[in-house]
């Protein structure tokens, strides 16, 4: 499983990397790398700077994933290998979304067609539903998650909080990928709007849970 993890890791990586060494060429000496909500650029960055920058924290975050080792989590279970894998695919998350928005950035840096307001809302509803199948798996740890007082202090708590925060998390990304044909600057709260809504009803679920836990005879596993 670390060698499916850190095959993963270096793909992206070596795409990242091989996107922007075919690009460099053709790009202009300053790319655009943020966007107003109407998907116009409102900074520009040396085409550089903004053809290494990726690469180099995708790299980064495989390394350090890399010399961390065995990331906090997993004592709670018997298995403990599935912790290992749950935060390795959380990894793996990350590093595809910085892939995807690297390779649009520079799409759009050589006059590609690609509609900076709605591509970036794409990706993001994809991610949150990639992360949503994600969020269950994940081991109690204080790096990772719906780290409140409540699910850190127990780890049936914890589990139930994620178990919901997975289907939160794949509601937010429908409903993102739903508002993708939309245009205007409500569309474009979406995806920030429904990850907060998610983030939220969790938290409160766990303060819920736990009260229900701590008392005599209540909730239990």
């Amino acid at each position: 499983m670390n060698v499916r993890r850190r095959a993963i890791s270096l793909a992206a990586t070596g795409t990242a990397l091989g996107a922007s060494l075919l690009a460099y060429p053709f790009l202009p000496r300053r790319v655009a790398t943020h966007f107003r909500w109407d998907g116009r650029p409102d900074r520009h960055t040396g085409r550089g700077v903004a053809t290494l920058r990726t690469p180099a924290l995708m790299a980064g975050i495989a390394i350090l994933n890399q010399r961390l080792g065995a990331w906090p989590g997993g004592s709670d279970r018997e298995d403990t290998e599935s912790g290992v894998q749950a935060l390795g695919e959380a990894i793996d998350v990350a590093e595809l979304g910085l892939l995807l928005n690297h390779v649009a950035l520079l799409a759009n840096g050589l006059s590609l067609p690609m509609d900076m307001q709605r591509v970036p809302r794409a990706i993001c509803g994809v991610l949150l539903i990639a992360l949503g199948n994600v969020l269950p798996k994940l081991p109690r740890n204080p790096i990772v998650g719906i780290r409140t007082p409540w699910s850190l202090a127990d780890p049936a708590v914890w589990e139930r909080t994620h178990r919901l925060a997975g289907y939160l998390c794949v509601l937010a990304g429908l409903a993102t990928l739903a508002a993708v044909p939309a245009r205007g600057r409500v569309a474009t709260r979406v995806p920030v709007l429904a990850s907060l809504v998610s983030a939220i009803i969790a938290a409160a679920y766990s303060w819920v849970v736990y009260r229900q836990r701590s008392r005599p005879g209540g909730l239990q596993e």
